[in-house]
């Protein structure tokens, strides 16, 4: 299952994570891919808002910020993140997986680069992943999220399973091949978990390929 691709702290206006200040501001220069500016209409957040255990996400602009918030009913629990008015909103953050008392909320910057993710458990609104990882797949029924630490990942970095109810980890190595080609984790997806294996299928230039894991 990949995130939405749709049409899916503070420097100059952000309160999101360090890591997103470089390429975000690359956006702010490329106005013609804004969606809005201040004498515009606001475009609708067309992402799905609703989350499970009656938590929403709420979607607010003012004269030059954009933002989104975690809420439960009328109460505020957190403000999750905030770009300059006028950037695609899949820049702000959207919910990839909804989990039953966590949810992923992406950030992408198209282009074939990571999709960035935080790990945001609902009941505080604090994202429990390092600062960083990137998604690669998600298997929101059984609750397992598998991710990256590092956004460009070699030979030496790991996959990381993380089971989201129990809150452990599980390391796997990329598949060699698999670095021969850019954009390593948009290639790669969840085929099969169960409690003996994790099996991905993934891209390459001699078609799609399949390894198992041993769990």
């Amino acid at each position: 299952m990949k995130p939405p691709t749709a049409q899916m702290p503070n420097v100059s206006g952000y309160t999101m994570r360090p890591l997103y200040i470089f390429i975000a501001t690359i956006f702010i220069s490329l106005s013609s891919n804004a969606q809005a500016d201040s004498t515009d209409e606001v475009e609708p957040y067309d992402y799905d808002t609703t989350l499970k255990g009656g938590y929403t996400i709420s979607f607010k602009v003012d004269d030059s910020l954009q933002y989104l918030y975690l809420k439960k009913g009328n109460r505020t629990v957190t403000e999750l993140s905030s770009t300059s008015r006028g950037l695609l909103y899949k820049n702000l953050g959207y919910v990839g997986a909804d989990f039953t008392n966590y949810f992923v909320l992406v950030h992408s910057f198209g282009s074939g680069n990571p999709h960035y993710i935080e790990l945001i458990k609902k009941s505080t609104g604090k994202n429990v992943l390092k600062d960083g990882a990137a998604w690669i797949d998600v298997d929101e029924e059984k609750e397992y999220l598998l991710y990256s630490d590092n956004d460009l990942p070699d030979k030496k970095d790991k996959m990381t399973l993380y089971n989201v109810r129990t809150a452990q980890k599980q390391l796997f190595n990329f598949p060699g091949d698999i670095f021969a080609e850019p954009e390593v984790l948009n290639r790669i997806q969840i085929s099969k978990l169960t409690d003996k294996q994790l099996v991905i299928k993934y891209d390459t230039e001699e078609g799609s390929q399949t390894k198992v894991y041993s769990r």
